[in-house]
């Protein structure tokens, strides 16, 4: 005996077209969906463990207070530029005055996926006219590897979006195609400056809605160019002010193209804690598109299909950098694979009815309560996992109340002789010197044009910037951009330091660098004082 199916209700969307609206599709239950979403960031204690985080944070610092920080004035700078990279930064502005720069950048990273997990939910509504449980299963892909290293304009950037896309396919179906003209111009031109590869997604969603209408219209091929650069040519607006920014920068490199890379990251999208359990997450996730795609239960939506499928090819394609953004492949995959998750809708008749058997509704029941539970394991594993990068960032941070206002550190992060599965929450730790010691640390990115922050420290090169910091045990080989922890101190002007900040897989016993003694208590870390 089956359970009665849940009734659907029609409603009626801006667009005029009839929808279905069950559970998942009222307005208390998408808020309670993304409530359950932001559940990792809300059981830390401070912001959210992230590789890259930290460092935002000390960024954060000199770009909101520098004048009131005499400790950091003398090494660092922040001038506002028209760039495609600030997003964050301008969340972070706004909110500081309220919640100061820490309470900014956590709140800063909450509206970032909660707006990521609205825009999936929306996205769903607006292609299916109602949300899917699949979409749900989406959600826990914006907890994938280019969230947890930190990429929070990047995020940002493609949550913002996915929303303007729901509007912009709302105003289309209500027949104003000029005003969805003007608002896509002017959301792809505010996502430009968030990040520009949520400027470029955007484009490609519209551009594959474009794709699949003169494809289910049989448009003659030259008609169909025109029809999608009529529809999509405003997206063009921030090409000018791209130009200027990447000619006056020295950010334009693209290489790194690799096969051995791009099988990391196809096994990654969900890389979070527990290597086995993100690749078996990640075979559900395969499991479920395979069914899909053989199921006569369900059907894909054309243009979020194309857009997951070209989403794909980009990551095949593109190198790990590009215009001096790192991992410019890797961002794509959790994306194609959401996409595509979002992509899966019912297939009901006009009247809707579903248009299979009844074993086939039996099968697109089974697959729906796997993906509900897919989203449910995975928020709370994921959750667990955040608590526990966690407690290594408190644990190591009691170093900061062993430090004076206005240190000068060399911090160093330590790291294994082969790359770990978890990511590292203490790469950048140092961030949070600077924003509550006012110290100068050693960690901070400076590619001109990828930000606006700029070092300046002299005595201290070549240990002044990102990646100076990062070194790895004494039993590793080096490389170019890695050395062992004894090999940096001995090359470090000690003189330019007042302090020596070492985390990480540092070997149990270390000898205080020559004119250094070691502070006690100063958390899991090892702290060194200078004795001038």
């Amino acid at each position: 005996m089956t359970a009665p199916a849940v009734p659907l209700q029609p409603i009626v969307p801006l667009g005029g077209h009839p929808r279905m609206q069950g559970l998942l599709d009222r307005w208390w239950a998408i808020a309670l969906v993304c409530l359950i979403a932001l559940a990792p960031l809300l059981v830390v204690e401070g912001i959210a463990p992230l590789t890259d985080l930290y460092g935002h944070l000390g960024r954060h610092a000199v770009q909101t207070g520098l004048a009131e920080r005499p400790g950091l004035q003398p090494f660092f700078s922040y001038e506002w530029k028209l760039i495609g990279n600030l997003g964050g930064d301008i969340l972070v502005q706004l909110f500081y005055p309220l919640l100061g720069v820490e309470g900014a950048v956590r709140a800063t990273v909450i509206v970032t996926q909660g707006l990521g997990a609205l825009g999936l939910l929306l996205v769903s509504r607006e292609v299916h006219g109602r949300v899917t449980p699949f979409a749900l299963a989406a959600i826990p892909l914006l907890y994938g590897f280019p969230f947890n290293y930190g990429f929070i304009n990047y995020t940002l950037s493609m949550a913002l979006a996915l929303l303007a896309y729901v509007l912009w396919l709302r105003l289309r179906a209500g027949g104003r195609e000029g005003l969805a003209a003007v608002w896509l111009g002017v959301a792809g031109a505010a996502i430009w400056v968030a990040h520009t590869y949520g400027w470029a997604f955007l484009g490609l969603l519209a551009g594959s809605t474009m794709l699949a209408e003169v494809w289910a219209a049989r448009t003659h091929p030259l008609r169909a160019v025109g029809r999608i650069l009529a529809a999509c040519w405003p997206l063009l607006l921030p090409i000018m002010p791209m130009v200027i920014w990447r000619a006056g920068s020295s950010g334009a490199a693209i290489s790194g193209w690799a096969w051995g890379y791009k099988y990391v990251w196809a096994l990654s999208p969900l890389r979070t804690y527990w290597r086995d359990f993100d690749m078996a997450s990640l075979a559900v996730l395969a499991m479920l598109l395979g069914w899909a795609l053989r199921a006569r239960a369900v059907r894909f939506d054309r243009r979020i299909g194309i857009a997951a499928l070209l989403c794909l090819v980009f990551f095949i394609a593109l190198p790990f950098r590009v215009f001096g953004s790192a991992f410019a492949d890797m961002r794509l995959l959790p994306y194609a694979l959401a996409l595509a998750l979002v992509a899966i809708g019912t297939a009901r008749s006009e009247d809707g009815t579903l248009q299979a058997s009844r074993q086939a509704s039996r099968a697109l029941l089974v697959a729906g309560a796997i993906a509900l539970a897919f989203f449910g394991v995975r928020m709370a594993s994921t959750t667990i996992a955040y608590r526990n990068l966690d407690r290594q960032v408190q644990a190591a941070l009691p170093a900061l109340d062993k430090m004076p206002k206005s240190a000068r550190v060399a911090f160093f992060s330590v790291k294994p002789c082969r790359t770990r599965w978890a990511l590292a929450p203490l790469d950048h730790l140092a961030g949070a010197a600077m924003a509550r010691r006012d110290a100068f640390v050693n960690d901070q990115w400076q590619q001109p044009g990828v930000n606006p922050l700029k070092v300046s420290y002299p005595a201290a090169e070549p240990f002044v910037r990102d990646p100076s910091h990062l070194v790895v045990r004494e039993e590793c080989k080096e490389s170019r951009s890695r050395v062992r922890l004894s090999t940096a101190l001995a090359r470090l002007p000690r003189e330019a330091f007042t302090h020596i900040w070492i985390v990480g897989q540092y070997d149990g016993k270390l000898t205080p660098p020559p004119g250094f003694v070691e502070v006690p208590d100063a958390g899991s870390g090892r702290l060194y004082a200078a004795t001038r």
